[in-house]
């Protein structure tokens, strides 16, 4: 299947705009709008798989308009911190603190912003294996042997408790042991999520890119939309989605329990 920029963006801002309870509108409208997350948006096919919890916050942006949305008993406070601000400030050093030390009182963790890309058939790269590497791309089958603690990034032990179910597993293999993990989580129905962990010593030879680039290949062709998650200040991972043809989408701040 052929997954066009136009598409993934449609995507995209459907299933952002079925977890804050808005419409898809409100990211291309150059303004912020404060939207109430209500316990019905959870019932909602496009949004993530993610648990939904009694109190949230999230700060999201495809570039234009900025949503806010916070569940019913955060409302009061957000609309108040939130009125009147500029889309350009709403990721302000001293705004997001204000709204940190407000989540933790409620023993909730609001991180930094993360940055979200995703790749389309056209803008995908197909990426060389390093001389001296094999790659294997498989199903969930080939992680049944490596443990979270050694690819924290790759293998996350709640997401199929949480119906996001790994699809797509590659390897990177040297001397025919496992340097590097890429996996990919079913988060909704359209959005899959990749993750990657190379081994320290074997950083700096294009491993991340290919392993990124072999299982997006593979999402691409089932009708899926791969995406990618960092902190902003990652840059060396954001190099690694860029060499894959990853480009930015969105951004977002969230809380999380601490």
């Amino acid at each position: 299947m052929y997954i066009s920029r136009s598409y993934a963006a449609e995507s995209v801002a459907a299933t952002l705009a079925a977890e804050a309870c808005c419409l898809p509108e409100a990211f291309a409208e150059d303004a912020l709008q404060i939207s109430e997350v209500t316990s019905s948006g959870s019932l909602n096919p496009m949004r993530r798989r993610f648990p939904r919890r009694e109190f949230s916050l999230a700060v999201t942006t495809m570039g234009a308009g900025v949503v806010v949305s916070a569940t019913p008993n955060w409302m009061n406070w957000v609309s108040k911190l939130f009125r009147d601000v500029e889309p350009a400030d709403a990721f302000g050093l001293d705004l997001l603190s204000r709204a940190s030390r407000r989540a933790e009182v409620a023993s909730f963790t609001l991180h930094e912003p993360h940055l979200y890309s995703v790749t389309s058939s056209r803008d995908l790269r197909e990426r060389a294996t390093p001389a001296g590497y094999d790659i294997e791309v498989g199903g969930e089958d080939l992680l049944e042997m490596l443990s979270f603690p050694d690819w924290p990034n790759a293998i996350s032990p709640r997401a199929p408790a949480q119906g996001r179910p790994v699809t797509v597993a590659a390897l990177a293999l040297h001397n025919a042991a496992v340097v590097g993990v890429a996996a990919t989580t079913a988060d909704s129905d359209t959005l899959w999520q990749i993750g990657i962990d190379v081994r320290s010593d074997h950083r700096g030879e294009g491993l991340g890119a290919v392993l990124t680039s072999r299982v997006a290949a593979a999402l691409l062709s089932h009708g899926r939309v791969p995406y990618y998650g960092t902190t902003v200040g990652n840059i060396a991972s954001r190099r690694t989605a860029q060499s894959a043809g990853f480009y930015p989408c969105w951004v977002s701040a969230f809380t999380t329990e601490r």
